[in-house]
């Protein structure tokens, strides 16, 4: 019987069967016994399509595996194996051709080059670092002249001092943008280190240390004055970024909250024994960057609540104590203890708030726009530490409540391009590196104006990037160089 076109997965018998045969079911949509060999059988022997049309209706319940090897199935499969016994290989469809722009558009995407990934790098934070320093060095010159000459040194002492100090970290800063890959891998690998080696020097510095204003606080090393507690500050950043990392979003865990308060508690209650203003600035840094990484955020609430309350009832509480016990004489007390009892009620320990005192006179002499750079009054002798924890009080005298307001925003700007580069790092690693130098700059700016201020208790906290120091300024600049390596991690179009 010869056998016509096929249509619609048939074979119609020519012949005048044809007719009968067209009647017949189709296999696609053949739905009754399934499960039969010889419904099965019968339908492939005439040529209806149901065997393949029954298998795509049986692949919605039964596997692939199944359809292929059910009866009957073995002795159609010779016909399509090759020579070597083996079924032939699946041919890939041919791809779509691309079609090409034509014309004088065409022309120019050809020769225009494909688009390059660019770095980024934040210049506004590199160009606010160099202005608010530049300030720092006017301010250190100008508040520190008399001082220097009444320690037998020439007038700018201090001023060459920071500049060399502060050359020296725009290097670091420098070095870190240029080779910004290579720092934060070293800044991963060696957090625990860093950790482990502040302990060591904490160690050392309450033994060997150098005391100074009734605090041992510097380490004496080859010569070069250190201040461990900018160490630990750096070294508590990268240890808090990598354990950060490393948990992810199971930071919150209080297993492992508990694991990472017990390692950081170590220097940090160190450094607090003889350095109690740095340990709290360094407590905050922790708290900060946990804060940022954790998801539970109630906790942070409640002790934000508690820490408000205590700021605002702190000082008329211990105003009334003093009062209800009539203490008038603490010269017998340790000297934190005098210096919190002066802040609360300096009308009757003058002696005690005498630096505070001085520097609230030093700013209300400044009035709106100052009495002019290098005209203050009380940097001659007055104003102790005039150009250390006190040179807000000088700035504000020499330019008025304008210049320390320009003071603060530079300060504002700061942190907001660390908030940007922490909102933008490529990794967990980088985003907290920017959250804790974002921390560890804003706790210490309010800290030293509260003070300064007489909003808090005086404590020894220098204004970053202004006041003299060798070692606060150092490691700060070395932060911001942190930051721009990060920065320089970012991709942009």
């Amino acid at each position: 019987m010869k056998k016509g076109k096929k249509k619609g997965g048939k074979q119609i018998p020519a012949g005048k069967n044809a007719e009968s045969s067209a009647k017949r079911q189709r296999g696609g949509v053949r739905t009754g016994n399934r499960t039969s060999e010889p419904a099965m059988t019968q339908g492939r022997d005439q040529g209806t399509g149901y065997d393949i049309g029954a298998g795509m209706l049986k692949t919605s319940v039964t596997s692939i595996d199944a359809h292929r090897n059910r009866p009957g199935r073995e002795e159609t499969r010779p016909q399509r194996q090759n020579q070597k016994g083996r079924a032939p290989a699946l041919t890939k469809p041919a791809k779509r051709p691309v079609r090409q722009p034509q014309g004088a558009y065409g022309a120019a995407a050809a020769a225009k080059p494909a688009e390059r990934i660019r770095r980024y790098y934040d210049f506004y934070l590199l160009i606010a670092v160099v202005m608010i320093f530049t300030l720092g060095l006017l301010m250190v010159y100008s508040s520190s002249q008399y001082t220097a000459m009444m320690d037998g040194q020439p007038h700018d002492y201090y001023f060459k001092r920071q500049l060399i100090i502060g050359g020296a970290g725009l290097v670091i800063v420098l070095f870190c943008s240029v080779f910004s890959t290579f720092v934060l891998w070293a800044m991963k690998k060696l957090a625990v280190v860093a950790l482990i080696v502040t302990g060591v020097l904490t160690l050392l510095t309450l033994f060997l240390g150098m005391a100074s204003h009734g605090a041992t606080r510097w380490l004496n090393i080859f010569g070069i004055s250190l201040q461990t507690a900018e160490v630990g500050k750096i070294a508590l950043i990268m240890f808090m970024a990598y354990i950060c990392s490393k948990y992810g979003f199971a930071v919150g865990r209080v297993r492992n909250g508990l694991r990472i308060w017990g390692a950081v508690s170590v220097p940090i209650v160190l450094i607090t024994l003889e350095n109690l203003s740095s340990g709290i600035i360094m407590a905050g840094i922790c708290f900060v960057m946990y804060f940022v990484a954790c998801k539970n955020w109630k906790a942070f609430v409640i002790l934000g609540v508690l820490g408000l309350l205590c700021i605002i009832f702190a000082k008329p509480l211990m105003a009334y104590v003093i009062d209800s016990l009539d203490i008038t004489n603490i010269d017998s007390i340790n000297y934190r203890i005098r210096r919190i009892l002066a802040w609360a009620a300096p009308d009757r320990f003058p002696d005690d708030a005498y630096q505070t005192l001085q520097g609230l006179y030093a700013i209300g002499s400044g009035g709106l726009t100052g009495q002019g750079l290098g005209e203050s009054i009380q940097k001659f002798g007055a104003l102790p530490e005039a150009q250390n924890d006190m040179i807000f009080s000088i700035i504000c005298e020499e330019l008025g409540f304008v210049g320390a307001c320009a003071v603060v925003l530079i300060y504002v700007f700061i942190i907001i391009r660390l908030a940007d580069i922490a909102r933008y790092a490529r990794d967990m690693f980088g985003s907290m590196i920017c959250v804790g130098i974002m921390a560890h700059i804003s706790i210490q700016v309010i800290f030293n104006i509260a003070v300064v201020t007489g909003a808090m208790p005086n404590t020894g906290v220098t204004l970053p990037f202004i006041s003299y120091g060798g070692s606060a300024v150092f490691f700060t600049m070395a932060e911001m160089g942190m930051a721009l390596a990060v920065s320089h991690e970012i991709y942009t179009d």
